[in-house]
């Protein structure tokens, strides 16, 4: 049994969405804190005996605190994450305006598969996005729940603390698995997600491609920007450019020569 539960959070005047799924006793994330009274609605009619993350970010760990506190139900989550979690977030003005800051948490460190009465999963580390990042699949049943690994085929920016190749690597050995359907954290349901995936790896390797090939020709990283991503985004003056294709480019190029 999978349910899908969709939030909206408003964004600059437009509507972001965050998903949450159940998969039989367990929950996939608690959402943002600040649809707090939202999520507490929702988990308090599911039953559910586990919460499983597939990263440490806000808006995917946001309510596990009051889960902790108000529920006692265990959580997981990878190794690299356990300590992050312990901690209150001290995010940028911005993430902390949309998503709120979230208290330290408790949880417990995944192990390499997981079982429900229904599904047995393999836990995937595919960091890249953030170091403590899985994907959950299930070869027999065909799904994949890709946390944040997905989100666009295209990107044009990236976080300043986000490694492309790393990306592109977790993309690599998540396709190695077999599944078709992939519930991606801020898409919902996406039916035969697995060809998402595989465009945005392919988007991804072209784009390296451009890249290394305008470094190792002498040009410098700002202008290979200028080049490749000419205009500026609303969303890049929000985040005082912690989001933006510079940070693409950087990535690309630091890694290519450690």
């Amino acid at each position: 049994m999978i349910n899908t539960f969709e939030l909206k959070i408003n964004m600059l005047g437009t509507k972001m969405k965050v998903y949450l799924f159940q998969v039989d006793d367990i929950l996939i994330d608690t959402g943002p804190k600040c649809m707090a009274s939202e999520v507490q609605d929702i988990v308090r009619n599911l039953g559910i005996k586990r919460v499983v993350h597939t990263h440490h970010h806000e808006d995917h760990t946001g309510n596990s605190p009051w889960i902790e506190e108000q529920l006692n139900i265990p959580q997981y989550i990878h190794l690299l994450g356990v300590s992050l979690c312990q901690k209150q977030t001290r995010l940028p003005l911005y993430r902390a305006l949309i998503w709120n800051n979230r208290k330290p948490f408790h949880p417990f460190p995944l192990v390499e598969s997981l079982t429900t009465a229904n599904y047995h999963f393999n836990v995937v580390h595919t960091p890249g996005h953030a170091e403590d990042h899985i994907v959950l699949i299930d070869e027999e049943k065909k799904i994949c729940f890709s946390g944040d690994l997905y989100l666009f085929h295209s990107p044009l920016i990236h976080f300043s603390f986000e490694s492309v190749p790393e990306i592109i690597s977790s993309l690599k050995l998540t396709l190695s698995y077999d599944f078709k359907d992939v519930y991606c954290s801020h898409n919902g349901h996406l039916i035969n997600g697995r060809r998402l995936l595989e465009r945005k790896l392919e988007y991804l390797l072209k784009l390296q491609e451009k890249v290394l090939k305008a470094h190792a020709e002498g040009t410098p990283p700002k202008i290979i920007r200028k080049t490749l991503f000419p205009k500026n985004k609303l969303f890049q003056y929000v985040s005082f450019f912690e989001n933006s294709p510079s940070h693409t480019v950087n990535s690309l190029i630091k890694e290519s020569i450690q």
